[in-house]
């Protein structure tokens, strides 16, 4: 049985006689029904039907014991907390949380807010940017690829913790590369590592990439990815392992600087 057959999103909104309102809110569930894995329930406080304290109980009495209520509230006012989660006993939001609801146990999920979200700010920024005509122009985006890496690349260095500085511009590099900060936290250069990899590549030394994407993507003319070797595919198959953790077991039986860009396992 499918994991997920015993849950349900129920989407709750405050609900409006104006039907301006109701349309927003029914184009958006109609949008995460086609998207989500689990049934999605449109449901509102008040003023509206379905209200959720009729539903509720429908759903119990499918089978339905794992609910996750989606706020379609800006704040974190009275209605969510007492009108909403206050009636089924809840206390808090963001984590699972077992109540009886209906003469039934259930567990339930509540999102946070919507107005907790940095999106709905950005949206906000964009639309009000909009009204008062200070959304950027193409003259203000910046197209030379050099300028952007070299301004991504200072802003980085700005925010990583290491006080050797060639150390610094290639664990900047890295984050650049992942656009990821936290690349930074987990990265170790031992001292000896960068004055080696020199001697090597200027020895003539290949380097050995896990797959073909990251070959492509390094400018030297001595750069080997055995993934699509024969002699790797067979072996891969028959030891039950991944192509890439193979094809980097063959390259090094040579000397190689190894470059591991796409698939963890490589490193198994």
């Amino acid at each position: 049985m499918d994991s997920l057959s015993n849950y349900a999103v129920v989407l709750i909104g405050h609900g409006s006689r104006r039907n301006t309102y109701n349309e927003d809110i029914e184009r958006m569930a109609r949008s995460l029904g086609v998207e989500m894995k689990v049934p999605v329930y449109l449901s509102y406080n008040e003023f509206n039907s379905p209200n959720w304290r009729d539903l509720l109980p429908k759903l119990l009495e499918k089978g339905i014991t794992n609910v996750i209520f989606g706020l379609v509230f800006l704040g974190r006012g009275n209605h969510v907390y007492h009108d909403i989660m206050g009636e089924m006993g809840a206390t808090k939001i963001g984590e699972w949380e077992d109540v009886h609801y209906s003469g039934k146990r259930m567990k339930v999920f509540f999102t946070e807010t919507l107005g907790r979200s940095p999106l709905v700010k950005i949206a906000l920024k964009y639309r009000l940017s909009r009204a008062i005509g200070t959304l950027p122009g193409i003259e203000d985006v910046l197209m030379d690829p050099e300028a952007i890496e070299d301004g991504s690349i200072s802003k980085i260095l700005e925010r990583i913790d290491e006080k050797d500085d060639t150390k610094r511009k290639i664990i900047a590099k890295a984050v650049f590369a992942a656009g990821n900060l936290e690349v930074s936290k987990y990265m170790y250069i031992s001292d000896d590592a960068i004055q080696s990899g020199i001697e090597a590549l200027a020895s003539g030394t290949s380097i050995l990439a896990d797959v073909k994407m990251v070959s492509a993507g390094i400018r030297w003319k001595n750069v080997r990815c055995l993934i699509d070797d024969p002699y790797v595919i067979k072996s891969a198959k028959e030891k039950g392992v991944t192509r890439a953790s193979e094809a980097i077991r063959k390259g090094l039986e040579e000397p190689s600087i190894v470059v591991v860009g796409k698939r963890s396992n490589s490193l198994s």
